[in-house]
């Protein structure tokens, strides 16, 4: 299975709208991310998403943007702020019969799952900000030895948009 993740784009500051939206330039952000997934050829089989506001927008642009309904988006508990890293693990085994999954949610939580994945020694640090996407290849939830495939930054995918 390969899995992608990416943090939801940028917000507003809570001051100026307590559900913290995408910003304009989070929505520039996503927008790019998405048309460079399409240029990439990628597909889900599911789109899973932290219920925050801002990961919602996330995803439906993503889903959008590459053709799925904004309806294919679902919301996922395993991703739900202050959700556990095990919790997370045991709720993601129910998707290790598809090939390609999205998930789309917040630090520390993302960073913590592919640092789970790619290693068994300390925590990775992954610069996974402004609509960056990585993509993990997993033989098992269960086991440590996921493979990087790539992890892509926000001004990389936007290259790749504008190809």
């Amino acid at each position: 299975m390969n899995l992608y993740l990416m943090q939801h784009g940028a917000c507003l500051p809570q001051e100026v709208n307590p559900n913290q939206p995408l910003s304009p330039v989070g929505q520039s952000q996503i927008g790019a991310t998405a048309q460079a997934m399409r240029v990439m050829g990628l597909w889900f089989d599911a789109l899973l998403t932290s219920p925050r506001y801002a990961a919602v927008q996330t995803s439906r642009l993503v889903a959008e943007g590459l053709g799925y309904a904004a309806s294919s988006v679902t919301s996922f508990s395993g991703l739900d702020p202050g959700v556990s890293l095990k919790a997370c693990l045991e709720q993601l085994r129910a998707c290790e019969r598809y090939q390609s999954v999205f998930l789309c949610g917040e630090l520390p939580l993302l960073g913590d799952l592919a640092s789970h994945l790619l290693t068994s020694g300390p925590r990775l640090s992954l610069a996974l900000e402004g609509g960056a996407l990585l993509a993990i290849g997993v033989n098992s939830l269960g086991s440590r030895s996921g493979s990087l495939r790539w992890l892509l930054q926000g001004p990389q995918l936007q290259m790749i948009a504008a190809s």
